[in-house]
């Protein structure tokens, strides 16, 4: 299996472990700050275990870590916070206005957006407005907690970049878990939350799998097939989050729901078909 098959598999995975990650802080029932802790402190356990003899102190301290990390915290809290506000559909909807905002930023990182690639952003800041112009009825409030995590999105990404080109994939993610433990930490001695075997069993699945295996797949792919590829496959998120949200939860998506996450689906395969074939035309090219 060549690198970019491996990079298109691992942000598929990816997409359906973030994808179902709203729905298990639905059922969970914690405050978001309080979520996020204890989400974090399972996968930096997970981390430190296998990673602690090659973690590096001052890697810890270089800023695109720090950044990063803090970004990181911001986000995951604003976002849990919103699918408690506000349906499923709507909020992961705007929430992938991040993806296509770092397509537009990818130049930081020394890449050069390419016309497909512009075009999926395009998409996606359309469906980013099908949903300001519903929550204008239902939650003003929701829309801008939500857009708040898709800004934060796009500056992980970016920022990220900078730092997987001297660390793994790995030690980043446990670095920023670290930093965002720190950040909710104080959440716990304010906020009420009761934990119960069913929540503390959803808690590891958040931890590990949704947290832990899903950042390393996502920077992994990331050094694979770029920021542009990554950013715009991980349109898949909401796509798997309103099924899920439906299946689970019973929340039926809007018409307006449907048709933008339809938009950044589309958009996605178009993207990625564009760069499958100019790989195929690079390798035919190789082989003449």
């Amino acid at each position: 299996m060549d690198s970019d098959t491996v990079g298109y598999f691992e942000i598929l995975v990816s997409t359906v472990f973030w994808g179902l990650i709203p729905i298990v802080s639905i059922v969970i029932g914690f405050p978001s700050p309080v979520f996020v802790f204890f989400r974090v402190l399972v996968s930096a356990l997970f981390f430190y275990a296998i990673n602690r003899k090659g973690l590096k102190l001052r890697e810890f301290f270089r800023w695109p870590v720090l950044v990063s990390g803090v970004l990181l915290g911001i986000n995951w809290i604003s976002f849990f916070y919103a699918v408690d506000i506000m349906p499923v559909s709507m909020a992961v909807v705007i929430y992938y206005s991040g993806p296509a905002i770092a397509i537009y930023l990818s130049f930081i990182a020394g890449e050069r957006p390419n016309r497909m690639a512009m075009i999926g952003g395009s998409f996606s800041f359309a469906a980013t407005a099908l949903m300001f112009l519903q929550s204008v009825n239902l939650s003003l409030y929701g829309f801008a907690v939500a857009m708040i995590s898709g800004l934060s999105y796009a500056m992980i990404a970016i920022i990220s970049r900078k730092a997987v080109d001297r660390l793994r994939s790995s030690d980043l993610v446990m670095y920023q878990t670290l930093i965002v433990l720190i950040m909710t930490a104080p959440f716990l001695a304010f906020m009420r939350f009761h934990l119960t075997y069913v929540n503390v069993a959803l808690i590891i699945f958040a931890g590990v799998f949704q947290t832990g295996l899903a950042l390393i797949l996502w920077y992994d792919s990331q050094r694979r097939i770029g920021i542009q590829t990554v950013s715009v496959l991980s349109y898949l998120d909401p796509v798997f989050a309103v099924i899920f949200a439906f299946l689970i939860l019973g929340q039926k998506p809007t018409i307006l729901a449907v048709i933008s996450v339809s938009m950044i689906l589309a958009s996605g395969s178009i993207v990625s078909y564009s760069n499958i074939r100019a790989l195929r035309k690079l390798g035919e090219k190789t082989v003449i």
